[in-house]
């Protein structure tokens, strides 16, 4: 079993990008469930449309009855992609920003199965690699490309 789960936190340390290991948990959770929350894989999946609000329950927000916030989710990839901008002398867009962490994440991903399988001597390409969790339907396919 590995993971980048979805309350994984995205990190820029003024030269690269990084995802986890620390998470937001589910409190106060990701920046899109409206407590507070910072960036996370699930919101960079919301920057992406690949988390839509408009298809999720109302249960965020303090009291549980509100929606994802996606509007949070797209001025905290904006302020990012300023950071990011200003450290490196050329500002990417918020998606791009977004893709860029799921890239991450994926990867981070592919290595543990690496680290846990083929360099452990055993031929991946003769198993099933199967997605679970909340994100694991999203995340499986890059997975497995990463892995060839």
């Amino acid at each position: 079993t590995v993971a980048a789960g979805g309350g994984s936190l995205l990190h820029f340390d003024g030269r690269r990008y990084r995802v986890g290991p620390d998470s937001a948990g589910a409190e106060p959770g990701p920046a899109c469930y409206r407590r507070g929350g910072p960036l996370t894989v699930t919101d960079a999946n919301v920057m992406l449309c690949r988390v839509q609000p408009a298809h999720c329950p109302a249960g965020f927000g303090p009291d549980g009855d509100q929606p994802l916030d996606a509007d949070a989710v797209r001025e905290r990839f904006a302020a990012l992609a300023d950071e990011i901008g200003r450290a490196t002398g050329q500002r990417p867009t918020e998606a791009d920003v977004a893709a860029g962490f799921l890239e991450i994440a994926v990867l981070n991903m592919a290595n543990a199965v690496k680290k846990i399988s083929v360099q452990r001597g055993h031929d991946i390409t003769r198993y099933a690699l199967t997605g679970f969790g909340g994100a694991g339907g999203q995340h499986v396919c890059a997975v497995a490309d990463a892995l060839g």
